[in-house]
């Protein structure tokens, strides 16, 4: 398994954390590999580079070769079968209602295949690309030209964003007086941008700190990550954690876990 992170041009980094990229061969042809996908406030985009190998959804149904997947709040799993190569970006929570003019409630929880936003020549220039980083220079092409469209997102919900203004801990009143805002236009700007509420979106987080905190072999105890964060008591930190993995912290440390990106998981092969 070989997986790549492709740094964005600089002037692009305020919507892409990242480009990356995983091929697997001489897998096995009926082995099949699982991602467990937990809780994620990053959007990203996803191409399968080969048609043969598609994601699975579920027992009946396939990903599409290429999609948008918006911020999860709940956790998912899909498989896939032999050999497989796919490209994909990792963007700002609230890129994609500016580059694909998408307002983000629609896309909370769900896919959206490209070809359904009239994005055919986007997914035909991918398909004929020679390499990732192909994909990579015809990624930044489109983003930039899409850019520099008027802006959907209000500048104070990127600035919060970028600059980490809505930490796990963040007293969402004192962010309110800094922006002098009311909460109900907050809430509402939020979710026109990312689809999801402020308070929601500081629990995923302080989830997606208590995932590092328990990836490190320095914190083997998750009793102490639940106290790091600040969390009442341990039940209320085990509940929150499963809300968003469907396992629990100690579940989570014992999996073998290949390789991640975000909250993506490769769990088993």
């Amino acid at each position: 398994m070989n997986i790549i992170f492709y740094p964005p041009p600089k002037h692009l980094e305020k919507y892409i954390r990242y480009f990356w990229s995983c091929d697997v061969k001489e897998h096995g042809l009926y082995k099949n590999i699982f991602f467990e996908n937990y809780a994620d406030r990053f959007p990203r985009l996803v191409f399968q580079v080969e048609d043969k190998a598609k994601l699975k959804l579920d027992e009946h149904s396939f990903a599409p070769q290429a999609y948008l997947c918006g911020i999860d709040t709940v956790p998912s799993t899909m498989s896939i079968q032999s050999e497989f190569s796919h490209f994909g970006i990792s963007f700002n929570p609230f890129a994609l209602t500016d580059i694909f003019r998408i307002e983000g409630m629609s896309l909370v929880d769900s896919i959206i295949d490209l070809n359904d936003l009239e994005l055919r020549h986007i997914v035909s220039k991918l398909r004929d690309a020679k390499s990732h980083l192909d994909r990579v220079e015809i990624m930044c092409r489109f983003i930039e030209l899409q850019s520099g469209q008027k802006r959907l997102v209000h500048q104070n919900v990127i600035e919060i964003v970028l600059h980490n203004q809505l930490a796990e801990h963040e007293d969402l009143f004192r962010l309110q007086k800094k922006y002098k805002t009311t909460e109900r236009t907050l809430e509402r700007l939020f979710k026109k941008s990312m689809g999801i509420s402020p308070k929601t979106f500081q629990r995923l987080v302080r989830f997606e700190r208590t995932l590092n905190l328990l990836k490190s072999p320095l914190n083997g105890n998750s009793g102490y990550v639940a106290s790091f964060l600040q969390y009442t008591d341990q039940s209320h930190f085990i509940k929150d954690f499963k809300t968003f993995t469907n396992i629990t912290p100690s579940q989570f440390q014992k999996n073998s876990f290949h390789t991640s990106e975000s909250s993506a998981f490769i769990s088993k092969i």
